[in-house]
């Protein structure tokens, strides 16, 4: 296993988060928001920028943390918004998302790192749960099947991310979607407390029903990726789902983390959501770990 953290989770600055990074003993970044913007829309000028930055601090990158598919609606009616306005975030139709793939792929394989996240489409606004419909999934892999016929001819991987905003919270939805489409070129991406935090009311029964670990289990052989983080649950509040460092919230990671180390072999990569002094907490807990 390797380490690594999305640059962002440091500092906005990418060379301020390198310099971090390295200093806190991490060879490989993960890079999604950069210079204000998602790293899928950088510029050939910008993309020399990283690769100086990266070059100075001996930095490798672990993957492309594009949003590809995350604000682009399933469906011609769907509205979908933001929740985050620190999310930086490409938007638009299915046609400029496949557009903005060709750049990212580009991006992907000038920083000789052949890996980009894609999502399964941010759940709409305007539309009831539950999500992951027998029609979602068949629109979501037709459209991911568009992406790899772009992708393939780059030699580039897509990481299919479970994320708790999309039609495909849970592990186990977005491992079937891997299992129906069955393409080398497509791995997931796995983030355990992205499936920790699927509201139950968006998700059909049927894909409940796995813990993380029974869900590790099933999926390991088709993880390309995985994106730590926690939370703490806290009933009372009104988002009850409160970011924590690593291993001070309610997954138990000590135990996950040891079936992730006999069973896979990919990059472990921090995504801790939380202020500059629990990121770097979290930076050492996993060092540790």
């Amino acid at each position: 296993m390797k380490l690594s953290i999305i640059s962002d989770q440091v500092s906005q600055d990418l060379e301020e988060a390198l310099n971090i990074i390295v200093k806190e003993g991490y060879e490989y970044v993960e890079l999604h928001n950069v210079f204000g913007h998602s790293i899928e829309t950088c510029t050939r000028e910008e993309v020399d920028e990283i690769q100086r930055l990266l070059k100075r601090y001996s930095v490798k990158v672990s993957n492309i943390a594009s949003t590809i598919f995350f604000l682009c609606p399933l469906y011609p009616e769907d509205e979908v918004s933001l929740f985050n306005p620190n999310f930086y975030s490409i938007k638009g139709n299915l046609e400029y998302h496949l557009k903005v793939l060709e750049n990212a792929c580009w991006i992907a394989n000038a920083l000789e790192c052949p890996k980009i996240r894609i999502f399964p489409f941010r759940w709409p606004d305007n539309r009831k749960s539950p999500y992951g419909t027998k029609l979602d999934f068949e629109k979501i892999i037709e459209n991911i099947k568009k992406a790899l016929h772009i992708s393939k001819k780059y030699h580039v991987t897509l990481m299919l991310e479970n994320c708790p905003y999309s039609h495909l919270p849970k592990g186990k939805m977005t491992y079937q979607v891997i299992q129906e489409i069955n393409d080398p070129y497509l791995k997931l991406l796995w983030d355990p407390a992205n499936s920790y935090r699927a509201i139950r009311e968006n998700v059909p029964e049927t894909y409940m029903d796995w813990n993380l670990e029974e869900e590790f289990m099933h999926l390991h052989p088709y993880i390309g990726h995985i994106h730590l983080k926690n939370y703490h649950y806290v009933s009372e509040l009104v988002k009850p789902f409160v970011h924590v460092p690593l291993l001070n919230g309610d997954i138990a990671y000590d135990s996950l983390l040891k079936k992730i180390q006999d069973k896979c072999d990919c990059f472990l990569s921090l995504e801790p959501e939380v202020d500059f002094t629990q990121t770097i907490q979290s930076m050492r807990q996993l060092i540790q770990s």
